[in-house]
């Protein structure tokens, strides 16, 4: 798979294995509940601001280059907001309910797949893309201030038109669960609002950017609920192959 980035799925990763890791030595759940908070927490931000918004920063970003935009959109819009809700950790950590074993046990079985189907996804997207970039440059390019203009039909996203949202989704929940924590099921509640109205925007985008491609990709693929089988790339990107085959 050309688009194969792994270098953020690794540090996602590393990310929960090492805050599960502290906390099972400290023999107490603080840091996966605090590290799942500040990362969605900031995806939040991002999300409400981004697509809403698009023309905004893209009269005032785009001009700039990508660096500016992971300054601004990921430096602040994401950091910004996540280091608040971290700091905020002594607050609402204690917002727990009594541990069940039972749930907590469904919560570490639903964890440990969700955030591999969830490293697969970013792996499969790219960095630049992970990172929203190419939303900031208006459609027409074949790149895009250097990031190349194709629709991502790789890995979960044969099976499944938005892998990484349902897998975001459910890393929350399953960690609310695991760590009997309230505040993360209000983040989920939360997440689940905004997500909405973002995949709304983003898919209106989409159609935009890569016309019958996208049709063709919509038609074919599920939202959430993957398919048995992997669409075949070819009829995807190549209507001609389709016209082939039928």
């Amino acid at each position: 798979m050309s688009g194969w980035c792994p270098r953020p799925a690794w540090v996602w990763v590393a990310g929960f294995a090492a805050c599960m890791a502290a906390d099972a030595a400290l023999h107490r759940w603080v840091l996966l509940p605090v590290f799942v908070m500040g990362f969605y927490g900031g995806v939040v931000i991002v999300e409400l601001v981004t697509y809403p918004l698009l023309g905004w920063w893209r009269a005032r970003l785009a001009p700039h280059g990508l660096r500016t935009w992971y300054l601004v959109g990921f430096g602040g819009l994401w950091a910004g907001p996540a280091a608040v809700l971290a700091s905020l950790s002594p607050w609402w950590l204690g917002w727990r309910w009594v541990e069940v074993l039972p749930l907590q046990v469904t919560g570490a079985l639903m964890l440990i797949p969700l955030v591999g189907v969830g490293a697969w996804a970013m792996g499969s997207m790219g960095w630049a893309r992970l990172l929203l970039a190419p939303a900031l440059f208006p459609p027409g390019a074949e790149a895009e201030n250097g990031v190349p203009r194709r629709l991502v039909v790789e890995g979960p996203y044969r099976y499944a038109r938005h892998p990484l949202y349902g897998t975001d989704l459910g890393v929350i929940l399953s960690a609310a669960l695991l760590t009997s924590n309230q505040a993360l099921v209000i983040l989920a509640g939360i997440y689940l609002v905004t997500l909405g109205m973002q995949i709304y925007l983003e898919e209106r985008e989409l159609e935009v950017r890569f016309g019958e491609v996208y049709t063709r990709y919509r038609r074919a693929v599920p939202r959430f609920v993957p398919r048995l089988r992997p669409v075949n790339q070819d009829e995807i990107h190549d209507a001609r192959s389709k016209r082939r085959r039928g």
